[in-house]
């Protein structure tokens, strides 16, 4: 489940909530995740997971690849 905060000028008028989120919406309106009832990110921010270690770790993985 997601979260979006609404209240951003790209989202406004709100006559059609469905077609905001199909049409306007994007990923940095997304405020909070929930997962099988887990709390994966909140007010942008990852709770159970270590942003600079996620982005060393696919870094390294890229180099690998390419």
């Amino acid at each position: 489940m997601i979260f979006i905060k609404n209240d951003k000028l790209h989202l406004c008028p709100e006559n059609d909530v469905c077609s905001n989120i199909v049409y306007s919406a994007n990923g940095a309106d997304v405020e909070n995740v929930m997962i099988d009832g887990n709390i994966i990110m909140q007010n942008r921010k990852m709770i159970n997971l270590d942003e600079k270690e996620a982005v060393k770790q696919v870094k390294k993985i890229a180099k690998r690849l390419l």
